[in-house]
């Protein structure tokens, strides 16, 4: 069977990689000059600059670690312990791991009751049924009871746990209030937040989708091959782009959700396209303020995450990135990745952008030069987030899909990498099992 796969981040690769493996003939068109979505890296002057995603989490990635393994890529991971500081508004620090939660007991601000009521919160937590995969929308649905993750921190763990703990995890994550995110997938990571290690391919998170592309031997690619629409002609689908009709006998789109609406509407009811285009995405910047010459060889932090009760924050995480992918730097090198909050970026203007961008990274590492370059990444949509009823809306939208027609994307679940590629994968499961 031919199958055309529309969108060449992670769920399009995965989805092109696990129908290779199951015989099927395929065709991926994605719009860019090259795969990787929103994980793809961008080559400046010697430099290999994250675009977006950051990390692997691995322990909470199974599908994304299965495929790694399978593919003989896990050896190739360089491991990221990830040591972190929290910068009070008085600038005192306070060291943690940024994926070890009980490392976030010792914050001195923290009373002994502030830690007593997070232990026994995370104990109710660990004995509670919960989630198996955080990326699976249909499970993430069941669990949903309508509460926001500020709302449950709040109440279960206290006003200063929330601002010390809850805040900058979620600020650096998906820099969006925590009263935007429903509670189903932050809580599964917090039960799961165990097994969590951090990673980063060689080349960076985009060289996943890369690897998968190498490992779909006989995949036919087409790279800056935007699709404008797709028809239905008797029994098979034509995909138009570049000027000429692509037949198929299936598909799997794995765009934006709004992209994907409009790709989908002749097809879908009314109700499936309209949750598709309400899907929430966020704005989303962030910037890397580069230096041919480490001022900060010896800072003791990979990465500093602002806190403060009651703080607005321009500024979500600073991180070092010769710590967090060595390869992304030339010799002696650094990067300071400056995350931004969404919630400020409606009020600021792209040169504003830069200027706080610097000057947070010395307020979190100390006085720097002039900086060799500084490159800004601003997105409208950037960043898919899970609002209280977003997983039962999305998952519904499975079903309303006609046949040989499936949908990948990460906004099912949780902007991440995982997430893209357990619905890229689930989608070519789900059309092989429909055609034998």
């Amino acid at each position: 069977m031919k199958v055309i796969v529309i969108g060449g981040g992670p769920a399009g690769c995965a989805a092109a990689y696990t129908l290779r493996k199951r015989g099927h003939e395929v065709a991926l068109f994605e719009a860019a000059a090259g795969i990787g979505g929103r994980t793809k890296q961008l080559r400046l002057d010697g430099f290999n600059l994250a675009t977006g995603a950051l990390f692997l989490m691995g322990g909470i990635y199974p599908r994304t670690s299965a495929l790694l393994d399978e593919m003989g890529c896990t050896s190739k991971l360089v491991p990221w312990r990830g040591t972190a500081q929290l910068a009070d508004k008085d600038d005192a620090r306070y060291p943690v791991r940024f994926v070890s939660l009980p490392s976030y007991l010792r914050i001195p601000t923290l009373t002994w009751g502030d830690r007593l009521r997070v232990l026994k919160a995370g104990v109710r937590l660990l004995m509670s049924p919960g989630v198996q995969n955080p990326f699976n929308g249909s499970e993430l649905a069941r669990f949903d009871r309508g509460e926001d993750l500020e709302y449950w921190s709040r109440k279960h763990l206290g006003e200063r746990p929330y601002e010390y703990i809850t805040r900058p995890i979620m600020d650096f994550l998906y820099a969006v209030p925590a009263s935007w995110l429903s509670t189903p997938f932050p809580l599964a990571i917090i039960q799961q937040a165990y097994k969590m290690r951090l990673s980063v391919p060689p080349e960076g998170v985009g060289q996943v989708s890369d690897w998968l592309i190498e490992h779909s031997a006989g995949v036919d690619l087409h790279l800056s091959a935007r699709v404008a629409r797709v028809e239905k002609a008797g029994p098979q689908f034509k995909v138009f782009a570049q000027g000429e009709a692509h037949a198929a006998d299936a598909l799997i789109v794995a765009t934006e959700a709004f992209i994907a609406a409009d790709l989908l509407k002749p097809f879908i009811t009314d109700s499936a396209a309209k949750a598709l285009a309400a899907a929430p995405y966020t704005d989303y910047a962030h910037v890397a303020v580069g230096f041919r010459k480490s001022p900060w060889p010896n800072a003791p932090a990979d990465i500093v995450l602002p806190v403060g009760v009651g703080e607005t924050r321009n500024v979500g995480a600073i991180v070092l990135h010769s710590r967090r992918q060595p390869s992304s730097v030339p010799p002696g090198g650094e990067v300071a990745g400056v995350y931004f909050n969404t919630p400020p970026l409606a009020h600021m203007t792209d040169d504003d952008i830069k200027r706080e961008a610097v000057a947070a990274a010395t307020r979190a590492f100390g006085a720097a030069p002039e900086p060799s370059f500084i490159q800004l990444f601003r997105y409208d949509r950037g960043l898919t987030i899970a609002r209280p009823g977003h997983y039962a809306a999305l998952d519904a939208v499975h079903a309303a899909m006609p046949p040989r027609m499936f949908l990948a994307g990460d906004y099912f679940s949780q902007a991440g990498v995982e997430a893209a590629v357990f619905s890229g994968e689930r989608a070519a499961e789900m059309l092989s099992r429909s055609v034998t």
